[in-house]
């Protein structure tokens, strides 16, 4: 399957990423290979993060904001139960693959097209990834 026929969701679960994800937003914009949608899912967010997000979804017909309710605490279920609403909301529109995607990384023009590559060359992958850095740390979790 050639890269160019796949055809790609993201989900970031945000809250109050309003520190990075500016920097995020301009990393997806600049992708050789834009997704059909971009769910951001503010995590009850108190902050600036959907004033931000609203901003780039009224130039871009593929971003969305979409928000949770206001939590008091800051938790990973709270992380996959956006994953899991935002998935639900878009879950309709035509895809092949799903990304999730953090609100507080940046990365190059071609990345998502150099994840797509490795789904295209071997149909028995599930899941892709890369390395990142963050805090002077290098995470690098292979699956083999």
């Amino acid at each position: 399957m050639k890269t160019d026929n796949l055809q790609y969701l993201v989900i970031t679960p945000a809250r109050n990423e309003e520190a990075f994800l500016e920097l995020t937003i301009q990393s997806v914009m600049k992708q050789t290979v834009r997704p059909v949608r971009w769910l951001i899912v503010s995590d009850g967010s108190t902050d600036r993060t959907d004033e931000i997000v609203t901003r780039y979804a009224a130039q871009h017909d593929w971003i969305e904001l979409f928000r949770m309710p206001e939590r008091q605490t800051r938790h990973f279920g709270g992380k996959v139960l956006c994953l899991n609403t935002g998935y639900a909301r878009i879950k309709d529109l035509p895809h092949d693959v799903i990304a999730s995607l953090d609100a507080d990384i940046t990365f190059e023009p071609a990345y998502f097209k150099f994840l797509l590559d490795k789904l295209a060359s071997d149909p028995q992958l599930g899941l892709v990834g890369t390395p990142f850095s963050g805090d002077g740390l290098t995470y690098d979790y292979r699956y083999s």
